[in-house]
């Protein structure tokens, strides 16, 4: 019954955020500073290390051990590396095998996210004591500590494989957050106004000269200090992405769940094929055979590597696909194509 419940809530939360993931196309693609690793062996082992995380949504260590018990040798993956300069600093970019590398990681029972990842927005108040509080955009600012966030928004998007975003305000959204309206609610107005699959609205305020408190979403169980704020921050965010990504494992023996898929919307074979295409990328898919055609509707009886709340969770990320019900009497899955 939980699972149930799990399922239509996420459900009903993917129909009224109908189509605000993105494709990652960098998914097996790994940057890493120069002054992270030792050598170039040592940064290839490194990069693995980040990318198994990228993939899992996990930065638990089980699945490196697995992969050590199983002696696979990391470097194999690696489809080529090189060396670049991003604002005078030396990047080690590489790029990985996903042919070689998937296979080895199912068989290893290693859960994995594909390329659809989720967007998550955020809406930050910053009140330095010093000038009227600001909200934290997307835009070039002058305020040291809006710049720390968003690197530090860039750094964890990069290794979770995520979208950490902040809103673009246009000139109405700057005067509306302006004013002292109690009936107003910015986090209602944003969040409504801008794609997201999650959103995290958050305080930042300095009530000392060395004193700070986080309250919100992410919030401070006391004061910390001002050294203290960003670590704090980035930690909570991690925390937050560690339960949000987290694929739910089968228990030992059990296989994965069985699910009929249909797509509707259809129009011609292009439809058609990049149905197919958008489907094979969907890495909670086993395997699918084809159950019935009718001239706007396909319907596909899938096998899932875990759950439908997996599958789910991954179909949130599609560009191409809109959700549209879970019959739970046949164990149905209906999808709308978006051509």
């Amino acid at each position: 019954m939980n699972q149930k419940l799990k399922i239509l809530f996420l459900l009903n939360f993917l129909l009224i955020n109908l189509v605000s993931s993105k494709e990652l196309p960098t998914l097996f693609e790994i940057t890493i500073s120069s002054d992270q690793y030792t050598n170039t062996n040592d940064g290839l082992n490194k990069a693995f290390n980040r990318l198994i995380q990228k993939l899992s949504g996990s930065r638990s260590k089980k699945f490196l051990w697995r992969i050590g018990d199983a002696e696979l040798k990391k470097i194999d993956f690696v489809s080529s590396y090189s060396t670049q300069m991003i604002e005078d600093k030396e990047y080690l970019s590489v790029l990985f095998n996903s042919d070689l590398l998937i296979p080895q990681l199912r068989q290893l029972d290693i859960p994995l996210i594909g390329f659809n990842r989720p967007v998550i927005l955020f809406l930050i108040k910053l009140d330095t004591g010093e000038s009227s509080p600001i909200y934290i955009d997307g835009s070039q600012s002058a305020n040291s500590f809006a710049v720390e966030i968003k690197q530090m928004f860039e750094d964890i998007s990069r290794d979770r494989g995520v979208y950490l975003e902040l809103p673009e305000f246009d000139l109405e959204d700057q005067n509306l957050l302006k004013q002292t309206n109690i009936l107003f609610s910015p986090s209602t107005h944003i969040q409504e106004k801008f794609y997201n699959d999650a959103f995290l609205s958050i305080e930042m305020i300095r009530i000392g000269i060395n004193q700070w408190t986080i309250s919100g979403d992410l919030k401070t169980l006391s004061t910390i200090q001002e050294k203290e704020v960003l670590n704090y921050l980035q930690n909570d965010v991690q925390n937050f992405l560690d339960n949000f990504l987290e694929v739910q494992q089968l228990e030992p023996g059990k296989s994965g769940e069985k699910i009929i898929i249909s797509v509707a919307g259809l129009n011609n074979f292009k439809d058609f094929q990049s149905v197919e295409s958008e489907l094979d990328k969907i890495f909670a898919i086993e395997s699918r055979t084809f159950r019935s055609f009718e001239p706007k509707r396909i319907d596909y009886s899938a096998q899932l590597f875990q759950t439908k709340e997996s599958l789910i969770k991954e179909l949130r990320g599609s560009t191409n696909f809109l959700i549209k019900k879970y019959k739970e009497e046949n164990n149905q899955l209906e999808l709308e194509y978006l051509n």
